[in-house]
């Protein structure tokens, strides 16, 4: 059994008896062995979220805005996790660890893709919706694809592109 499998299944168990004892200890153990498995949190995300975030950066480079004060997108009442610019692309990336969120989180941007592209960073740059995602089935697949949005998919520790062609 690798590392990684162990650690996992030692989480599985912790999470199991910290249910019934509650225990203080027992809840800085299981976020230990989940900086472990994944690596420090952001702000008030989750480790599976920060450790997704700290891939797709990784897989796509460039220059990256966590914060969405910094392009404006914020006044349009929608704050994505991330922005990047790498070239004449600009991309808005969105990372969800629950299939329900994922969905309301594509319908409410694609509402809003044109008054997004408006924005002074995307006016001359082509324009990318990244979602990354956890958790996902048929359905979030089928609209993501419907709206031309970009879907990275994580499983295990590994994200990878979805390609349904």
């Amino acid at each position: 059994m690798q590392i990684d499998e162990r650690l996992r299944k030692i989480l599985g168990e912790l999470e199991e008896i910290n249910c019934e004892l509650k225990s203080k200890a027992l809840e800085k153990a299981i976020e230990n062995i989940k900086i472990a498995l994944h690596g420090e949190k952001i702000g008030g995300e989750g480790f599976e979220h920060s450790y997704m975030r700290r891939k797709i950066v990784e897989m796509i480079g460039g220059n990256v805005y966590v914060e969405s004060e910094l392009t404006g997108i914020s006044k349009l009442g929608y704050r994505p996790d991330l922005v990047i610019v790498k070239g004449n692309e600009a991309m808005i990336v969105e990372i969800e660890t629950e299939k329900r969120n994922a969905l309301r989180k594509m319908k409410k941007v694609s509402k809003i893709l044109s008054k997004i592209k408006s924005n002074p960073i995307f006016s001359k740059r082509i324009l990318r919706v990244i979602f990354v995602l956890s958790s996902w089935d048929d359905d979030v697949l089928r609209f993501a694809k419907s709206k031309g949005f970009d879907v990275y998919l994580f499983k295990g520790d590994e994200l990878f592109k979805f390609n349904d062609k």
